[in-house]
């Protein structure tokens, strides 16, 4: 056996293998917002070292690869996955270098009163205050989504997602 097959095997996949699980896992710790601790970092770097083991593999297994993309079916997965991997990407990057926060629009209507945030919300301040009745959660006009929530054991959150939920057709 030589030294190469011996590296691959006793070496690189049990790399990749832990790599790939890491990867797995704490993206889904990420797209869950566990993002508590190290997650990110640990999310960023192992995901590098896994892509820098899949490019060594493409690399050494080229011909193989290509022998792949002869065939209809191989082609066809390969040019939809970069297609729907392009598309999400423009859907839900932003060329502004921040990070994307999407609770932060409801974290900012927390603070907004009924009235100001039932229009960002797609309702009528009358159409809210319905909304919140039929969800059993009393609502005064002037009050903000804060407060509202607190009563109903909510946060001021979960109340703007609750209206935007309804928002009006």
């Amino acid at each position: 056996m030589t030294i190469s097959k011996t590296m691959t095997r006793d070496v690189v996949t049990p790399v990749t293998i832990v790599t790939f699980v890491v990867s797995t896992v704490t993206g889904v710790m990420l797209l869950l917002h566990w993002n508590t601790g190290l997650v990110r970092f640990s999310h960023e770097w192992l995901s590098m070292a896994f892509s820098a083991i899949a490019l060594w593999h493409l690399v050494k297994n080229w011909r193989a690869f290509l022998g792949y993309l002869k065939r209809y079916a191989a082609q066809a997965a390969f040019i939809a996955s970069i297609v729907v991997s392009v598309v999400f990407t423009g859907m839900t990057g932003t060329t502004g270098g921040g990070s994307v926060n999407p609770g932060a629009v409801f974290g900012a209507l927390s603070g907004a009163t009924l009235e100001a945030a039932a229009p960002a919300l797609g309702l009528t301040p009358d159409k809210a205050m319905e909304v919140l009745k039929t969800a059993n959660i009393d609502a005064a006009p002037g009050e903000t989504l804060t407060a509202i929530g607190e009563r109903a054991g909510k946060n001021g959150a979960a109340v703007a997602s609750l209206l935007a939920a309804k928002r009006a057709n």
